[in-house]
């Protein structure tokens, strides 16, 4: 859907100028709620296109955070720089939009939200997958009564090797598989069916080891399961993130909005004894988050609450969390690594 375009200009900064970040740069410039008045990266070569644009250029986040024309922060650092540059912003009083996860403890992430509640800020996190019109549609769909009663959810993660850089270290993501892509995994569980009151799972290695494998069992406060399965040992560039909802009355698939390894590009529903279409609007990885951006931009202009709050994702890191800490770890013979 077109994004329209309604409320007056505010100035936004936007902190790490990695792959999501240019994302969040893009939807920025094209938003008519907001404008991109500054950047900062430690690296020069990143900055270059912006500083030919006319937008301010910065070395250090501390600097742009100072800046006073700015009104809201956009920050796309590695998961462990989060916490400290985001209270940062918050006692500078900016508006923060910040990169899933919010930070890497349940209690930084509480801390998050009550220094943005003291000063008076919005605090949102961007979890682009909850704009996918796959996954928007599903919600209306079970909201609506069109699938019974929900029964299932499962939700897939294959991908292929471990990703490069900071990633590679569990000290600065927080943990191995499900503290990076696995994060749209846990918060879709939530945004789908609900609260979460128990789970069991299996890691190949703790999470201080960083985990490449992991089968989860949840159980929702409403009575329905899920299933979520994730691995790093498919081949290079390989991404499948699709998910299936059994209810009562009804079945859906939904296609992954980064998913590589299905045939399948619709939504389809099993009800009446056949397969049908499901009509959904084409979407990919970059205009979910733009919408995202899009709608945290808006909601600060308007002075509404965060689509995505920090409570929201308060609530998302205590389900990692109880997964990890319910984790069994299999032996080392197993031959998953």
């Amino acid at each position: 859907m077109q994004h329209v375009y309604t409320i007056s200009d505010q100035a936004v900064g936007l902190i790490g100028l990695g792959e999501v970040g240019h994302i969040h740069a893009e939807a920025i410039q094209k938003s008519q709620s907001s404008r991109l008045v500054a950047v900062a990266d430690a690296n020069p070569s990143l900055l270059a296109p912006y500083a030919e644009a006319g937008i301010r250029c910065y070395n250090d986040a501390a600097d742009l955070i100072n800046d006073p024309d700015i009104k809201t922060v956009s920050l796309c650092l590695p998961h462990h720089l989060h916490f400290s540059v985001a209270m940062s912003a918050i006692a500078a009083g900016k508006n923060l939009l910040v990169e899933k996860p919010l930070a890497i403890t349940v209690a930084e992430c509480e801390e998050l939200v009550a220094a943005a509640r003291r000063a008076g800020v919005t605090l949102g996190v961007q979890h682009n997958q909850v704009f996918y019109s796959a996954h928007v549609e599903a919600k209306r769909m079970i909201e609506a009564g069109q699938i019974g009663r929900p029964v299932l959810l499962r939700l897939r993660l294959g991908m292929g090797p471990v990703f490069g850089g900071w990633r590679t270290s569990v000290a600065n993501s927080g943990g191995g598989l499900l503290f990076d892509a696995g994060v749209h995994r846990i918060y879709m569980t939530q945004f789908l069916f609900g609260p979460v009151v128990s789970c069991h799972t299996i890691l190949d290695a703790p999470r201080e080891q960083g985990e490449t494998f992991a089968v989860i069992v949840l159980q929702f406060a409403s009575g329905a399961r899920g299933i979520i399965e994730a691995n790093h040992h498919g081949p290079a560039g390989v991404f499948d993130d699709e998910i299936e909802i059994v209810g009562t009355d009804a079945v859906l698939r939904l296609p992954g909005l980064e998913s590589e390894l299905s045939q399948r590009d619709s939504m389809t529903v099993f009800t009446d004894g056949a397969w049908k279409q499901v009509p959904i609007d084409d979407d990919n990885w970059e205009t979910t988050v733009h919408k995202s951006v899009w709608a945290f931009l808006d909601a600060v202009a308007a002075g509404e609450s965060a689509p995505v709050s920090g409570e929201d994702a308060v609530e998302t890191m205590r389900l990692l969390h109880q997964i990890y800490d319910s984790a069994q770890v299999l032996d080392d013979h197993a031959g998953v690594r």
